[in-house]
């Protein structure tokens, strides 16, 4: 269509290579077999006319497919801050894009969960309830649920979060330490978790308190703590950057680490910043995401999806060591 402003269409080929629409379909999306003659001419025509394919969007909406995969992730702008939270991100969408699905970020709202995806991944927002759960389940749209309740009808990807946290339990106790304090996460599967595997060697750890993933967040939280010079050796956190937090906390009062007092962590993430390598469990954040898309993926083309809990690996780092009278 040579001085033409009209987008070529797929019968526009069709008819300049002199097949019938349904053979210029099949010659480009190879479901059935289509001479290489045939193919040829096809190509051939659509490259005259400027004719790149078929719309995906348009042929997977026609399917009843939208091509995307949603994952709600709570705040956006949380999520985005949480070191935690980033290379699960990374694998979930290489997985997908190597699939020909996108990934639509979405925050908690029910609004976001009503547009046409495929499939829905509920990524540690934290909150045991969310409004999105029964329309999705009404309307039949397959859910993977990572770190968070164990919703019926959803695909679980989890870690072994007691499993880590008793790891990181014990490494204290074989130091001497008896006198241990922690802090928790927000209420959550999670923090439930990692608190109950604490408690299996230290029954009677005095809770600091229940804080976010933030810097400043938890300084506020163990100076305050620290204010009334508590008798404890060692403090565990819940995240690395709850323990990095307590880190330049007892460093500005002047408490050396681990001399004066002991911190442990959670995740594995980098802490290049803090000049001192935490000791902390380790999540294999990139097999998560792999899993989590995995299973949505087969969710989305009705194959089963087993629910998966990944193991985790006890780092020892400079943060801790021997106990000490303070």
């Amino acid at each position: 269509m040579p001085g033409s402003t009209r987008t070529p269409t797929l019968a526009d080929v069709a008819a300049a290579a002199g097949v019938s629409l349904s053979t210029a379909s099949l010659a480009f999306s190879g479901n059935k077999p289509v001479s290489a003659s045939t193919r040829e001419r096809v190509l051939a025509a659509a490259g005259s006319l400027g004719y790149t394919g078929p719309n995906p969007l348009a042929r997977n909406l026609r399917q009843g497919r939208s091509g995307v995969v949603g994952i709600a992730v709570g705040p956006l702008s949380t999520a985005f801050r949480d070191p935690a939270a980033l290379p699960m991100l990374d694998a979930v969408s290489e997985v997908l894009e190597a699939a020909g699905m996108g990934l639509l970020l979405m925050g908690d709202s029910v609004e976001h969960a009503r547009l046409p995806l495929d499939a829905v991944i509920y990524q540690i927002c934290g909150q045991e309830t969310w409004a999105a759960y029964d329309d999705l389940v009404a309307r039949d749209v397959p859910l993977v649920v990572v770190e968070g309740p164990a919703w019926p009808g959803a695909t679980f990807i989890d870690i072994d979060h007691r499993a880590g946290a008793a790891a990181v339990a014990h490494h204290l106790h074989d130091l001497g330490h008896r006198r241990v304090a922690t802090l928790t996460l927000q209420e959550s599967h999670p923090q439930r978790e990692r608190e109950a595997g604490l408690r299996e060697v230290f029954p009677d750890a005095v809770t600091i308190g229940r804080c976010v993933s933030d810097l400043a967040a938890t300084q506020e939280m163990v100076s305050a703590f620290l204010d009334g010079e508590p008798d404890v050796t060692a403090v565990v956190c819940q995240s690395d950057v709850q323990a990095a937090g307590v880190v330049l906390e007892a460093r500005r009062r002047g408490i050396d680490v681990p001399g004066g007092l002991s911190v442990a962590g959670f995740d594995g993430i980098d802490t290049p910043w803090l000049d001192l390598d935490l000791t902390t469990v380790v999540q294999p954040f990139a097999e998560k995401g792999r899993a989590t898309a995995r299973a949505a993926l087969a969710r989305t083309n009705d194959e089963p999806a087993d629910d998966v809990v990944l193991p985790v690996e006890l780092r020892l780092g400079a943060s801790t060591g021997p106990t000490v009278s303070r």
